[in-house]
C-alpha cells in the first residue's frame, strides 16, 4: 500500500533533490505549497516550501526481462554513445566510413518513443489527482499564522516546479519521476489560462499590425521643385517664397491679383461715432496718413490728435497734443462720448525705442484699431521686432515703397496690410505695383 510522506524546507530544488535521493524515481508529488509565516500586514515573512509526496510498493518485475535494444537507457548521452560505438563497429566491418555526427543522429531516431509518451500519461493523472485534492485542501484551515497561498497565484509556481521535473528527470520505460504539483481549482484554472491566451494572443496581433504597418524605410529629405524665372522674379522683389509658386499661369497680373486676395485683408478705418484710430509710426509720415484717414470719414482737423514729447515741425495746435497716457486716459473720456470718430497719432520709431510708451498710450485711449507706419526701406526682421514692442497691431502702412528694390518684403510680417504709399492696398495695387517692377526688371 503506497504511503504519503510531509517534506518541508527552504528551497524547492534541494526537497526534489531529496526526494530522488532517498526515495528513488518512482516517487509521485502529490502536492506541493508554498507557506509564509510570521509577517506584519503581508511583509517581512518567512517563507518555505511544503512537498508531499507517495511512496509507491516496489513493483512487481517480470521474469523475463525484455530486450535490451527495446529499453531506453536512463542516461540520454550514454544511450547514444553506446549506439554510436556499435555503430561504427558494424561500420568498420563494411568498410563504409561515416562521420561521428551522422551515426550520433541515426542513433538519435532509434530512440524509443514510449517512454514520452508514458511521462505525459503520468502527468495527466498527476494534474487530475491534484485536482480532485484541492478542493479538500482549500477546505482545511490553516493552524496559528500560518498562511498558505492557494488560488490562480500558485500557477507560476506550478509551471516553475513542472519545469524543473523536466529538465532534471528523463523518462524512460523503467519509470520516470513525474511532477505533481498543487494546482488550484478547475474553473480557476481554466480562466486564467483563457486570460493568458487572450493576453498573449491580442499582443502578437497588436504587433502584427504595427509591423506591417510601420514599415522601415529610410529618410528621404523632401524635394524642392525648381524655380521658374518668374518665381525668382517675384522673390527678388521681397514676395516670399511660398506666396511666389502660387503665383501660376500665363496671365501674370491676375495670378498676382488672386494670391493677395487670398492673404487677409485689412478692415476699413473705423468711423463710427466715438470710435479712435490710432496710427503709430514717424511722426511725418504718420500725420499725412492721418489726413487722408480724415477725410475719408469726413472728420476736420480737430479730430486729429498726436501724441509726442513736442508738436514742433507739425500744424497740430499744443491743445491737441497727448503727452503720455495719463493725458490720453482724460481724453478718452470725452472722445469716446463724442459724436465723431477720431485720429490719434503716436510718435514712436525704432530708433526712439518707445514702443512700449506707445503701446500705453493706445491702450489708454481705448483704441478701436491699431494701425502701424513701417519703412519699406527697412529691414523686415528689424521692423518686426519693433512692431512686437507696439502690442496689439490691425494692419500696416507701408511709406517709401518707392525707395525700396523689394517692396513685397513686408507681406513676411503677416500683417493685413491698409495702405501702399497714399492709396488703400487692394490685390489690384499689388498686382499693379509688381508687374511695373517686373517689367522694369526685364527691360
Amino acid at each position: 500500500m503506497p504511503k504519503r510522506l510531509l517534506l518541508e524546507g527552504p528551497d524547492i530544488e534541494e526537497l526534489l533533490a531529496q526526494v530522488r535521493t532517498e526515495h528513488g524515481p518512482d516517487v509521485s508529488i502529490v502536492s506541493a505549497d508554498r507557506v509564509r509565516t510570521g509577517g506584519f500586514a503581508g511583509f517581512f515573512a518567512r517563507q518555505r516550501y511544503e512537498l508531499t509526496v507517495e511512496i509507491a510498493d516496489p513493483p512487481i518485475r517480470p521474469a523475463t526481462p525484455e530486450p535490451a535494444p527495446a529499453a531506453a537507457s536512463a542516461d540520454p548521452v550514454a544511450a547514444l554513445l553506446e549506439q554510436a560505438e556499435l555503430q561504427e563497429r558494424r561500420l568498420g566491418a563494411s568498410g563504409a566510413p561515416q562521420s561521428l555526427a551522422a551515426v550520433s543522429r541515426a542513433a538519435a531516431q532509434t530512440i524509443p518513443a514510449q517512454g514520452q509518451a508514458r511521462a505525459e500519461a503520468l502527468l495527466t493523472q498527476a494534474k487530475t489527482a491534484a485536482a480532485k485534492n484541492a478542493a479538500a485542501k482549500a477546505a482545511a484551515k490553516a493552524p496559528g499564522d500560518f498562511v498558505v497561498e492557494t488560488g490562480t497565484e500558485n500557477l507560476a509556481f506550478a509551471d516553475m516546479l513542472a519545469a524543473l521535473q523536466r529538465d532534471s528527470v528523463v523518462p524512460s520505460r523503467t519509470g520516470a519521476m513525474v511532477a505533481r504539483a498543487y494546482q488550484p481549482s478547475a474553473v480557476a484554472e481554466e480562466q486564467a489560462a483563457l486570460s493568458l491566451v487572450e493576453q498573449q494572443t491580442a499582443a502578437l496581433a497588436l504587433v502584427e499590425e504595427q509591423a506591417a504597418t510601420v514599415a522601415p524605410r529610410a529618410y528621404r529629405p523632401p524635394v524642392a521643385e525648381p524655380r521658374t524665372a518668374r518665381v525668382e522674379a517675384l522673390m527678388e522683389l521681397g514676395m516670399p517664397e511660398h506666396l511666389a509658386r502660387r503665383v501660376t499661369g500665363s496671365d501674370t497680373y491676375a495670378a498676382i491679383k488672386r494670391v493677395m486676395a487670398e492673404l487677409p485683408q485689412a478692415a476699413p478705418a473705423p468711423g463710427r461715432p466715438g470710435d479712435v484710430l490710432v496710427i503709430v509710426g514717424e511722426t511725418q509720415a504718420a500725420l499725412r496718413l492721418a489726413k487722408q484717414v480724415a477725410h475719408i470719414l469726413n472728420v476736420g482737423s480737430g479730430q486729429i490728435l498726436l501724441a509726442a514729447r513736442s508738436t514742433a515741425g507739425t500744424e497740430i495746435h499744443t491743445a491737441r497734443r497727448l503727452s503720455g497716457p495719463a493725458a490720453a486716459l482724460r481724453k478718452a473720456r470725452k472722445i469716446h462720448r463724442d459724436d465723431v470718430p477720431y485720429i490719434v497719432v503716436v510718435a514712436s520709431t525704432p530708433e526712439e525705442g518707445n514702443g512700449e510708451w506707445a503701446c500705453s498710450v493706445a491702450d489708454a485711449l481705448g483704441a478701436t484699431a491699431v494701425w502701424a507706419v513701417v519703412d519699406a526701406t527697412r529691414k523686415t526682421a528689424d521692423t518686426a521686432r519693433h512692431l512686437r514692442t507696439l502690442g496689439r497691431i490691425d494692419a500696416i502702412a507701408v511709406n517709401a515703397l518707392c525707395a525700396t528694390g523689394d517692396p513685397a518684403s513686408v507681406l513676411g510680417l503677416d500683417i493685413p496690410v491698409s495702405y501702399l504709399a497714399d492709396r488703400p492696398c487692394t490685390p489690384q495695387e499689388w498686382a499693379g505695383l509688381l508687374c511695373e517692377r517686373l517689367e522694369e526688371t526685364q527691360s
